[in-house]
């Protein structure tokens, strides 16, 4: 590793044990607050009415560190179960707007046969003069795509606000949207053709790194294939309406 890698990861681990420290530190100055008085009660106060007093001040410094660690303890669980929630729910949602523009882009592109991983990673092959020679765009291809982009631009905004998705994936998925406007866009104000070949060729690459960020979304992801499959055209019909 080099030394900039090396001081990055001395300054995090810093910045762990800082964080550590300075969480623990009403805690520790409670608890020794009540150890001191405690002891101080048992040797050097004559009166029972002050020692009681300040035994049962000293028993709450005590207690209180211990109700919220048991509270920081059971917040911590339940985040982070719901965060595991979320995270499920966002690759679900994601994985079936990423079919649903890969359907429409296999349309447009007059593709035909079944929806696999291996055809879908085939299309990333596709050169712009195939995609210019295959293209073919109507009001309803182009309706779906902005519905798609307005749902992946809200679930970015809820989830990325929400910390659930990596800064990786927010990327990622900032550019697949990005490139699905640039088709909408290019059709509704130019319509040429060798811009929206790349734009499609480019949208189709995105596609192809998000299925590919994590083997767990990409097993998700075959899994929703083979659903689909299994749903047949009750589910491809799904292609036709926009996501709530």
């Amino acid at each position: 590793m080099t030394m900039p890698g090396w001081c990055g990861k001395i300054w995090h681990m810093w910045e762990k044990v800082r964080d550590f420290v300075l969480r623990a530190l009403p805690y520790v100055a409670s608890i020794l607050g009540g150890v001191l008085l405690f002891t101080i009660s048992l040797d050097n106060i004559q009166d029972p009415n002050v020692a009681d007093l300040i035994t049962n001040i000293s028993a709450s410094l005590l207690a209180i560190p211990l109700v919220f660690l048991l509270y920081d303890y059971t917040n911590s669980r339940v985040s982070r179960r719901l965060m595991e929630t979320m995270t499920v729910n966002v690759d679900d949602r994601i994985n079936t707007l990423v079919l649903h523009v890969i359907l429409v882009l296999r349309k447009m592109l007059g593709m035909r046969g079944r929806t696999t991983l291996a055809n879908i990673n085939k299309m990333q092959t596709l050169s712009e003069s195939h995609i210019i020679k295959k293209l073919r765009m109507d009001a309803r291809c182009i309706n779906l795509l902005h519905g798609y982009y307005d749902e992946l631009e809200n679930i970015i905004y809820r989830y990325g606000r929400e910390s659930v998705l990596s800064t990786d994936n927010l990327r990622l998925l900032t550019e697949l949207g990005r490139h699905i406007s640039h088709v909408v866009n290019e059709h509704h104000l130019r319509g040429n053709r060798r811009i929206l070949a790349r734009h499609v060729k480019n949208t189709i690459e995105k596609v192809i790194d998000w299925l590919d960020s994590g083997a767990a979304i990409a097993m998700k992801f075959e899994k929703l294939l083979a659903d689909a499959e299994l749903a047949g055209p009750a589910g491809a019909a799904q292609e036709s309406a926009p996501m709530k």
